[in-house]
């Protein structure tokens, strides 16, 4: 039994933890509003996007993560509100949280140039399936863990857009950020993300636009990461192409395209970070988005 339940909770930390190390790809370029609230509703109408995430393929029980998410900005593109659901499974664990998100853009001038606050409530959900347990399926730890209440949580985020440059910050996990959660004490929690792109327009050629950028990450129990990369956009949006290097030692390239301004496709596959290389093979992930502009 101390044999189950010592695997069982390497499943728990080390999933959540990784997970953190090597988030959704689509992040970073394709829909912003997974890391930060903030970055809701940017743009006038609905927008639906959805991901998933495949890591270690080769290996039975590997972790596997969905994101879906709709986000609506006001005729004004003053206010945004956004809805991200968020599922994943590692072996006998699941976790799916659902948040609702309210933005706020502020123009500060009539050139373009817009201060967006944003935050998002919601609850997240944690069970063991029990029936893929293999052992004692009436150990003790696997049945606490089933008992925990939902976990209620909230995210912050801010971001400064004034042409082709894009500050933004964003706070996740504010429960944990404004006092010591025990309950959930989980290793290598996401504590704070800064990141900072610039677009560089190009109407008069094949390649339409270039947006180099660089994001900080801070995780609890582990050293900060730093990612830096670039996304292109070839014929309008025809051809999209992205690479982004993380300090952790892995990579994540991907490509796309879309379909009459409207359909969406990204496909990108992250390596593995330098201390999983040789023992499994490296993450891939599928992502849609449809605009009803």
């Amino acid at each position: 039994m101390k044999k189950i339940t010592i695997l069982f909770l390497l499943f728990v930390l080390t999933k959540t933890g990784y997970a953190q190390l090597n988030p959704m790809g689509s992040i970073y370029y394709q829909n912003q509003y997974i890391a930060n609230p903030a970055m809701a509703g940017l743009e006038q109408g609905w927008e639906l996007n959805a991901a998933y995430k495949a890591q270690w393929t080769a290996i039975e029980g590997a972790p596997k993560m969905q994101v879906l998410s709709a986000t609506h900005g006001s005729q004004n593109k003053k206010v945004g509100f956004g809805l991200l659901l968020f599922n994943d499974v590692a072996g006998v664990v699941q976790r799916t949280s659902v948040k609702a998100s309210y933005a706020y853009h502020l123009p500060l001038n009539d050139r373009g140039t817009f201060i967006d606050f944003g935050l998002s409530a919601g609850f997240m959900d944690e069970s063991a399936n029990t029936g893929k347990v293999i052992g004692d399926q009436g150990d003790g730890s696997i049945g606490n863990f089933n008992d925990r209440p939902l976990y209620i949580d909230a995210d912050f985020g801010m971001a400064l857009r004034s042409g082709g440059l894009t500050i933004q910050a964003a706070l996740p996990n504010l429960k944990r950020f404004i006092d010591d959660d025990a309950i959930r004490n989980v290793v290598d929690r996401s504590l704070f993300m800064a990141a900072v792109s610039y677009k560089i327009q190009n109407r008069d050629g094949k390649l339409t636009s270039i947006e180099p950028k660089v994001a900080f990450r801070s995780i609890e129990n582990y050293k900060s990461l730093v990612d830096a990369g670039a996304n292109f956009v070839f014929n309008e949006d025809k051809l999209v192409l992205n690479a982004m290097y993380h300090s952790s030692g892995s990579i994540t390239f991907g490509a796309g395209t879309t379909y009459r301004h409207k359909l969406g496709i990204m496909a990108q596959y992250t390596t593995n970070t330098k201390d999983l290389q040789g023992y499994a093979n490296g993450e891939f992930e599928i992502a849609l988005k449809y605009n009803f502009r």
